[in-house]
């Protein structure tokens, strides 16, 4: 399904791709209701918002700018509620051997993705609010990478998945966009993008569990 919807986005117009992304949004959320036998509103919002942001990334980026990046912003507020139980850090629990890895990754993340906007924030019609929603963007990116070095539940290690996933649909968005129109880097970023959300949802899955049983891990 993945796949499909990425391939449909290359070759065919948005008008008749926009079903797939729906489709995709509920199959995710009832696999989730499934597995949880919760109707969780805020997974459904964080769905829709980001299936808004998307369509109309393919719609027409700098048209719908604001729009998007209003999406995007409840989105990634939703995705911070979602994964609160886990948020909370012990400083005691961590390990000063990770301390050089932990700045290294700091130091690469800020570098690939301050490069990218170096590049591509001359050519944003509003920063109004892309801005303020590329600021939240790089927060998760720290969260999903974070996490896992202060706490040490094998299933946190998804989060790093999530984090480099991210960072992988940012750039070859942005890239397709603004740098090159080969087809290729729109494929890779919804593929990027269906890789986050399927990995997102059965994190959330077993977050309750991870909370249960993260003393066991530290």
């Amino acid at each position: 399904m993945s796949l499909l919807l990425a391939l449909a986005s290359v070759f065919f117009d948005v008008e008749y791709t926009s079903i797939l992304f729906v489709i995709y949004m509920l199959f995710l959320f009832l696999y989730h209701y499934k597995a949880t036998e919760k109707f969780n509103v805020v997974l459904l919002i964080y769905l829709i918002t980001m299936l808004i942001a998307e369509v109309l990334f393919l719609y027409d980026f700098e048209k719908y700018i604001n729009v998007l990046s209003f999406s995007q912003l409840v989105g990634q507020m939703c995705f911070f509620w979602l994964i609160r139980p886990i948020l909370k850090v012990n400083f005691k629990n961590y390990s000063t051997h990770n301390l050089i890895e932990l700045v290294v990754g700091f130091i690469g993340i800020s570098y690939i993705v301050g490069y990218l906007l170096y590049l591509i924030f001359p050519l944003i019609p509003d920063l109004t609010l892309f801005l303020p929603s590329v600021i939240v963007f790089f927060i998760m990116v720290i969260i999903c990478i974070g996490i896992p070095f202060f706490n040490k539940h094998p299933d946190n290690i998804m989060l790093w998945g999530i984090g480099g996933g991210l960072l992988g649909e940012m750039s070859c968005g942005f890239i397709y966009e603004y740098m090159s129109d080969h087809g290729a880097y729109l494929v890779m970023a919804h593929l990027f993008g269906a890789f986050i959300k399927i990995i997102f949802t059965m994190y959330l899955i077993r977050i309750k569990n991870i909370k249960a049983t993260e003393n066991e891990y530290n």
